[in-house]
């Protein structure tokens, strides 16, 4: 057997592999040997005819063509072998226009692991600044009013809507001339920003019963591509307003929060040092990603398509995920938004591209400081990971494929803690 290496774009190896006649021809042999175990000659049981008897029996096509089916499978995994390729998917195979027990020749383009060269990044580290720690008293204050709000109780107030309000309202959306929208009894909090710019500020002001009619400009960027960019035109009439009272900030309500177990001083410093702990990982988060774009910026690689849409659909899969959770289809979203699911996959992709980078950066971390995940760790996410299956699909499951996917989120994981620690 001769093989020919070819590097192509985007991390693609192709390998022209000859099989000579005289490897052909065992083929032709090994084909007949399968062959004859399972047709049936007259005056022979099954299994039992001579090979040259069975050859007899079958067209001459039909054999060649089950003998290059095998010579390929079998001279492939040779020839991955013999190149050291670890292919990340099954490979594009092209026969050549001849084909005969005289010989075989064929191409077979694999997609591979691309291999990059990591900057100084321990200096890129050095140039960047971390951020403060410290939080401040208007943060404490900030918390303190969500916590207070979580526990507060709405109350009709006949005076006029103001910030901090719920309003509940009528409305009717016109856009060029045209009814587009309307509903009733929509909640809206004033000052939550849930809304497009500018409208709960026009309804400050208002109380129930009260009317309005006001332009807005819907953002260029709007996730409904029928409005994205439109002035719209709504009528609305106000049917309720709710003002929510706060508990006071006491022992009382440390007690009701705690369930009896502590002080309205112990509930305000456990509270600054949660603030201060989320604010650590924020940082810490934005220094990791500081170091990884700078890395980013120097790197050239050409990612093989099989990777960047295996990772797009992994992307389109946790947006499945987040609609459900929300009690709607993704397909459902996509209508509301005036998007294709074709659009969505295409807008995926630059998203797609920034992970399969991301994750080659710390594989090459990883083997540069020579990782190795923990064998114990290793046990214990895969055995947590089959309590998610029923007992009799675990023989479904590719374990030497979920051992290394393992290997990788373990490794990947002492990959980032060390970035955040240079």
């Amino acid at each position: 057997m001769n093989i020919k290496r070819k590097n192509l774009p985007k991390s693609q190896v192709e390998l022209t592999i000859e099989i000579i006649q005289s490897e052909m021809l065992e083929y032709i042999d090994k084909t007949q040997t399968k062959l004859a175990k399972m047709v049936t000659v007259p005056g022979f049981r099954k299994g039992e005819a001579p090979k040259e008897l069975v050859a007899k029996q079958l067209n001459p096509t039909d054999i060649l063509n089950e003998t290059i089916e095998y010579a390929v499978n079998q001279s492939y995994k040779q020839a991955i072998e013999q190149e050291q390729l670890s292919p990340l998917a099954n490979p594009e195979i092209k026969l050549s226009e001849k084909e005969s027990e005289q010989g075989l020749t064929y191409t077979a383009t694999i997609s591979v692991m691309p291999t990059i060269t990591l900057p100084d990044y321990k200096k890129i580290a050095k140039g960047i600044t971390k951020e403060s720690e410290d939080i401040t008293d208007k943060d404490v204050e900030e918390a303190k009013k969500y916590l207070q709000k979580s526990r507060g109780t709405q109350h009709v107030v006949e005076r006029d809507a103001q910030t901090g309000d719920t309003v509940s309202l009528d409305y009717v959306l016109t856009v060029d001339g045209k009814e587009f929208d309307k509903s009733e009894k929509m909640p809206v909090e004033i000052g939550a920003g849930k809304f497009i710019p500018g409208f709960e500020d026009h309804i400050i002001g208002l109380k129930a019963g009260e009317s309005k009619e006001f332009d807005i400009p819907f953002p260029k960027d709007y996730h409904n591509a029928d409005l994205s960019g439109k002035s719209g035109h709504f009528a609305v009439t106000v049917q309720e307003v709710q003002e929510i009272q706060l508990p006071a900030w006491d022992e009382t309500f440390a007690k009701e929060l705690s369930n009896g177990q502590k002080s309205i001083t112990e509930l305000e410093q456990n509270l600054r040092d949660g603030l201060i702990a989320e604010r650590k990982q924020e940082i810490q988060t934005s220094y990791i990603q500081s170091i990884v774009d700078g890395i980013l910026d120097t790197l050239t690689v050409e990612l093989p398509d099989v990777l960047v849409f295996a990772e797009r659909d992994q992307i389109i899969q946790e947006m499945e995920q987040r609609a459900l959770y929300s009690g709607q289809t993704l397909d459902d979203a996509l209508t509301q938004a005036g998007k294709t699911r074709e659009a969505l996959l295409e807008e995926a992709i630059p998203q797609a591209e920034s992970r399969v980078k991301l994750m080659l950066i710390l594989k090459a971390v990883a083997e540069e400081q020579q990782f190795v995940a923990d064998a114990h760790e290793v046990e214990h996410r895969i055995s947590h990971v089959l309590e998610k299956y029923p007992k009799n699909e675990h023989n479904q499951i590719d374990m030497n494929r979920l051992k290394i996917m393992v290997e990788g989120e373990i490794t990947d994981k002492m990959a980032l803690d060390y970035l955040g620690n240079l």
